[in-house]
């Protein structure tokens, strides 16, 4: 049978409103550990203040506290997806099977974000942020006017930083270290650390540092290894926790992050949500030469990063 332009029409009405439930149905993750950014050109600039402002009490003249800006720009990415089917295919699919096709691709558009950024989250131990440093490092500078200042850390790395091993050791000293951290004057930042992001692999351990109420011990010598009386977590109801499976790699690890100070650590910055664009049109030459129907996704993004001293990535090795 001859497949009609309105019966083409029809065809990609029902196949958008399969596309956009399973659009909507997907649950998104990033919302948890990145703020939004809307975008209105290829590439967004950014003006990053490196310290927090706090109240002085009020002797004499005011001091005026200059607000260094420092800029970071991320350019957006063009996204897509095209599916084919044969337009002989279409009119012999009596079960509508190839809807589930196009159910499928509503739901890779609804994951799309999640898995920017979570590969985002993975690059920034190499991507850089304001300072001219990987978002992840061991030596950013506190003053970047003043070297003297000193640097500070939110790479740690190390036996000591290994959930899977000491998990409520490892939040201790990583909610510690982002407690002492500093602005450009020297003052505290009063970062408070409250979430602690996962891979599946590591969610045992996470969720145990977070809501045990006891933890298990043992102890060992030359020839023997025993438990011994578990210890109370003191950190239970301390931090929530993220356990994002689009995170997960070879070598496991978490972030540690504040998600109270306005800003979130990562950034999603859209330009296009996805839209689902047919070719059913029986005179496009795809389809009058290549017997093939095209439908296709398209959708304009990147993922970034903001204050490095909002999180803390922590790992065995």
């Amino acid at each position: 049978m001859f497949l009609t332009r309105d019966q083409a029409q029809a065809l990609f009405i029902g196949f958008n409103a399969q596309f956009q439930t399973a659009f909507k149905d997907v649950a998104p993750m990033w919302q948890e550990f990145a703020s939004l950014m809307s975008s209105k050109s290829k590439r967004a600039l950014y003006h990053w203040v490196d310290q927090l402002p706090s109240l002085r009490e009020w002797f004499g003249a005011r001091i005026v506290q200059n607000a260094a800006l420092r800029d970071y720009t991320l350019e957006n990415r063009d996204f897509e997806h095209t599916l084919g089917i044969g337009k002989f295919a279409i009119d012999d699919d009596i079960q509508g099977a190839y809807g589930g096709w196009v159910t499928a691709q509503g739901a890779a558009a609804g994951r799309w974000p999640d898995e920017v950024m979570a590969a985002t989250v993975k690059a920034a131990t190499t991507s850089l942020c304001y300072d001219g440093h990987p978002f992840f490092y061991a030596s950013h500078p506190i003053n970047m006017d003043n070297a003297a200042g000193g640097t500070f850390s939110n790479l740690l790395t190390g036996a000591t930083y290994n959930l899977a091993t000491d998990p409520t050791g490892v939040w201790q000293r990583a909610s510690e270290a982002m407690a002492g951290f500093v602005g450009a004057g020297g003052a505290p930042l009063g970062l408070v650390a409250d979430t602690l992001m996962v891979p599946p692999s590591l969610r045992r351990y996470a969720v145990e540092a977070a809501k045990a109420e006891l933890i298990p011990q043992t102890f060992s010598n030359s020839s023997t290894i025993a438990a011994a009386a578990p210890k109370t977590n003191i950190y239970v109801g301390d931090f929530n926790v993220i356990v994002n499976p689009y995170l997960e790699q070879a070598n496991p690890f978490g972030v540690v992050f504040c998600r109270k100070m306005g800003i979130m650590p990562f950034i999603w910055q859209l330009r296009m949500a996805p839209v689902f664009i047919p070719r059913t049109d029986p005179g496009f030459s795809n389809t009058f030469y290549d017997k093939e129907f095209e439908f296709g996704v398209e959708a304009r993004g990147a993922g970034g990063v903001s204050l490095p001293f909002l999180a803390i990535r922590v790992a065995g090795a």
